[in-house]
């Protein structure tokens, strides 16, 4: 479907003037119809999700997976569109962290699987800038391609579908994937970013292999959530769990003081055998985990150019793609007007739920949630990285395309004169030249602002062990009330999960 449409009229070239009159009204005409291509556009990807958002955000999850659904065209809550191109990918995401959200665990962990093995990987320590531009200009056959710290959380939410559901050997799949992603694809800039993000990955990789008996692997990521500053209980457990398993970090590769220190402590600890620490901790061993807020948005934004150097030399990568020659090139080109500006996103609160005050009651216990692992501002800090650096990448295009424009205009300009036109004219014809080359190059940035919109702004892990029997879960977010009426077993672990009030 078109942008936008223009209305065919009849026309006729001017003929009083001569050639140059009519070459002047054509490409006059011609800078004028791009330049209302680009002032145009098209809706976004946000403007498409704002009503299946807003209904999100209220807690109306059902409305909010019937926007989505008239998005990908399919009529079942949970049925799979036939297009997987382009943005559809994303909305399956969406849609899957809604369908988490009312507890349609199976439906939303086949959605996530069928977006994991679709979405595509882009690094943002690639020299390539084609690629790296990827991240904030749309590409109209593009698959989204989704940065680290979305990847590493389609695995996370993924292990709560599954474990929510008694699934542990699944989610233990999902365990392994996040693990090859954080051990192979982040380097240390990359994951300084993001540890609270690890940590939740972590940690719920943990729980799933611990649930399989399979405590040694347990171990490890219980240590690099601990170290990633994740850890929603007592240490008495982590500290058993290293007695018992002997485990002292292999895997983790170089380790900090806080790692040693941890594993002396365990040190000290009197050697469990499996039976007592099942007895000690597994009895009746149950996560919640409540999920509140939403991440900010991604929003086109046309930055200035003396600003949008700056912020591109925040990025560790920029040099990269912004050498210093191409950087005073680029400051030259704006203090001579030549380059003024660069499409580009932003990140948005408006509209987003506030922060919750969460109250847990479970086990005859009655708990107010103050430390959540903070993923809002883990998502700004890591798009700030991932735009720095695809900033850096469109500023030294820019510079490219406005060279590009200047020998445009001295060709046309040369034609002219060489025609024996006035040199006004000449000069006429050479600006318009320059400029229509420019302006048709820029049309084709324009912002990308696919992100995962729906993740919570904040997760809450309470882990506690509850009496074998019936038990009413319940949590109150800002006065509303959701809850869970289930049965505990004392052989099972049970994952208990709240993301409907946001």
């Amino acid at each position: 479907m078109p942008c936008f449409r223009l209305q065919r009229r009849p026309w006729t070239p001017p003929t009083q003037g001569g050639p140059t009159s009519a070459a002047l009204y054509c490409m006059t005409t011609t800078l004028l119809v791009v330049s209302l291509v680009v002032l145009a556009g098209c809706s976004t990807y946000t403007d498409r999700m704002y009503d299946a958002h807003r209904a999100f955000a209220g807690g109306d999850v059902e409305k909010a997976i019937g926007h989505v659904n008239s998005e990908i065209d399919v009529v079942e809550i949970d049925g799979l569109p036939v297009d997987l191109d382009n943005e559809n990918t994303l909305f399956l995401l969406e849609r899957a962290t809604m369908l988490q959200a009312i507890g349609k665990y199976d439906s939303a962990a086949r959605d996530m699987i069928t977006v994991d093995d679709r979405l595509e990987w882009v690094d943002i320590r690639s020299d390539r800038t084609d690629q790296v531009l990827r991240f904030i200009y749309s590409d109209a056959a593009g698959t989204y391609s989704a940065p680290a710290h979305e990847r590493l959380l389609i695995n996370a939410m993924n292990m709560i579908n599954f474990m929510a559901q008694g699934r542990h050997n699944s989610a233990r799949v999902e365990a392994r994937r996040f693990d090859i992603l954080q051990r192979y694809f982040l380097d240390d800039q990359s994951a300084d970013i993001i540890p609270d993000i690890l940590g939740l990955g972590n940690y719920l990789a943990a729980a799933a292999f611990e649930a399989n008996g399979q405590f040694r692997e347990a171990a490890r990521f219980y240590t690099a959530a601990y170290l990633h500053g994740t850890w929603p209980e007592s240490e008495d457990r982590l500290l058993d769990l290293l007695a018992m398993t002997g485990y002292r970090g292999s895997g983790l590769g170089e380790l900090p003081d806080s790692a040693h220190q941890l594993f002396d402590r365990a040190r000290q600890r009197p050697s469990m055998s499996r039976s007592e620490y099942h007895q000690t901790h597994l009895l009746g061993d149950t996560l919640i985990v409540v999920q509140t807020g939403l991440v900010p948005y991604l929003e086109p934004e046309r930055l200035g150019m003396e600003r949008a150097i700056v912020r591109g030399l925040h990025s560790p990568y920029a040099a990269l793609h912004l050498d210093s020659e191409t950087r005073n090139m680029a400051t030259t080109l704006y203090s001579a007007g030549q380059l003024n500006w660069i499409n580009t996103t932003s990140l948005s609160h408006q509209g987003l739920p506030p922060r919750r005050r969460v109250v847990l009651e479970a086990g005859g216990q009655r708990l107010s949630l103050r430390s959540p692992i903070d993923l809002a501002t883990q998502v700004e800090e890591a798009w700030k990285a991932v735009s720095a650096t695809a900033l850096a990448a469109a500023i030294s295009r820019a510079v490219a395309r406005a060279v590009a424009g200047e020998g445009a205009r001295s060709v046309a300009q040369s034609v002219a004169e060489s025609s024996e036109r006035t040199e006004g004219a000449s000069r006429a014809i050479g600006w318009i030249a320059g400029s229509v080359t420019k302006t048709t190059l820029s049309a084709r940035d324009r912002p990308d602002t696919r992100s995962w919109t729906t993740l919570p702004a904040d997760v809450h892990l309470v882990r506690m062990q509850l009496p074998q029997g019936p038990q009413r879960i319940q949590i109150q977010v800002n006065g509303r009330f959701d809850h869970r009426d289930a049965t505990i077993h004392d052989d099972r672990f049970h994952v208990f999960n709240f993301s409907r009030l946001r």
